[in-house]
């Protein structure tokens, strides 16, 4: 035996190691041996090989690692070491660096266990954000995962969000296949980075996109060293991420007052419609303001590039003039009189007055009774009272009959020339 080698020394779980052994034969006449290829002291495989005088022969045999571990491998006749080979449940790769993009390949095998797999990568000191650790919860079938990691969010090939309510210092995706997906990363941070932002430390989020919006995730800082800052965060349940600062962006577009009687006095509302600019949802503390007192307060979450309408109510018990404001918004006056405060019997309000800025209502009756009959009379006719209409018509009649017998009195004296 002349010698013994592998093709690899690290392979994952469920691959194979080819080891190639050569057998020298420094006779003069051809002859055979048997070859035994062991691993940790047991042997794996074996076979027989026939050698012609002074002439060498290789063989090689694949041999399959199912389980982790460290293995010696060694092919025996009288007995040669080929190393170690180490057998691990996943692995990554760096494919391509450059100053601010990094590809990394995660492969995973077939590995008889449900337990997350804790990748850790090639540590890179000059960059400002880079990830340091990668877990994943995977199945038991092999995966491969491409993860790009990008030191200028800018780089990235999707929306990062940017402006005066963002600060991104790096961008994270994955390229997941099935049977696998993201559970956590560790990643570091430079110091410089964050003091140029004025960024705290403990401010600095994870977070996922997911149907556009970014919502933060669990981050903690696992370690701090004197440059850099080490955290560690949830990555599970989407595919993108960005590192950093990401803050909602509230203003008040519009606002109403409405007023009107309550059982114990007079109530007065408030609604608020309050948009969301930003690209992380947040939650808006809401006031009703009286006169620049508060009043009433609620808390309502606004999503993403939406809005939200919050309406907030009192109960005034006093005649006055009050301004009504929604936070630091004026949202317009109300009065409210001694007689819209005065209650009845039952302690009800009892309004004394019309509303202000509305009309009594009208009551009409139907146009027909329903039987066929012309029905009630109409109140007017063509802008005159209907009773002064059929007062004229009936005095009109009355004076034609006066004129008629007047005619036929005369024509009784038939001096006038004609007959009638």
């Amino acid at each position: 035996m002349s010698g013994a080698s592998k093709d690899a020394n690290t392979i994952l779980a469920g691959e194979s190691v080819n080891v190639t052994a050569t057998v020298h034969n420094t006779g003069s006449s051809g002859g055979a041996m048997g070859i035994e290829y062991v691993v940790n002291g047991t042997t794996r495989a074996t076979e027989r090989v026939v050698v012609d005088a002074d002439s060498s022969v290789e063989r090689t045999r694949a041999l399959e690692f199912d389980a982790p571990g460290t293995y010696r491998i060694k092919v025996q006749s009288p007995g040669k070491s080929a190393g170690r080979v180490k057998v691990k449940p996943a692995l990554v790769e760096t494919t391509r660096t450059d100053s601010t993009t990094r590809q990394l390949k995660i492969r995973g095998g077939t590995v008889p266990t449900n337990e997350p797999y804790e990748l850790n990568v090639s540590e890179q000191t000059n960059r400002s954000f880079a990830v340091q650790s990668w877990t994943v919860n995977a199945s038991r079938q092999a995966f491969t995962q491409d993860v790009t990691e990008y030191t200028d969010p800018s780089a990235a090939d999707l929306a990062v969000p940017s402006g005066d309510d963002a600060s991104v210092f790096g961008v994270v995706t994955v390229g997941s296949s099935d049977g696998v997906e993201p559970s956590s990363m560790q990643f570091a941070l430079d110091r410089s980075t964050l003091q140029s932002a004025g960024i705290a430390p403990q401010d600095v989020r994870v977070y996922h996109r997911i149907n556009g919006s970014w919502k933060a995730a669990e981050t903690t800082v696992a370690t701090e060293q004197p440059d850099r800052i080490v955290y560690e965060a949830d990555t599970a349940g989407t595919t993108a991420y960005a590192i950093g600062k990401i803050e909602p962006s509230f203003s008040v577009t519009r606002t109403s007052v409405v007023s009107e009687q309550a059982t114990d006095g007079y109530r007065v509302s408030v609604r608020g419609t309050v948009e969301n600019a930003g690209s992380a949802p947040g939650t808006y503390d809401a006031q009703m303001r009286v006169d620049d007192e508060v009043v009433n307060q609620t808390s309502v979450t606004v999503p993403a590039d939406t809005e939200q309408t919050v309406t907030l109510s009192t109960v005034v018990t006093t005649p006055g003039t009050f301004q009504i404001g929604f936070n630091d918004v004026n949202a317009g006056e109300v009065q409210v009189t001694k007689s819209q405060l005065q209650t009845d019997e039952n302690g009800g309000a009892e309004p004394k007055t019309e509303p202000t800025g509305t009309e009594p209502a009208v009551q009409t009756e139907p146009a027909g009774d329903g039987d066929g009959g012309l029905g009630p009379l109409p109140a007017t006719v063509m802008g005159l009272s209907t009773v002064l209409v059929i007062g004229g018509l009936l005095g009109a009649l009355l004076l034609f009959g006066v004129v008629i017998v007047l005619l036929r009195r005369g024509g009784s004296r038939n001096d006038s020339g004609f007959e009638l």
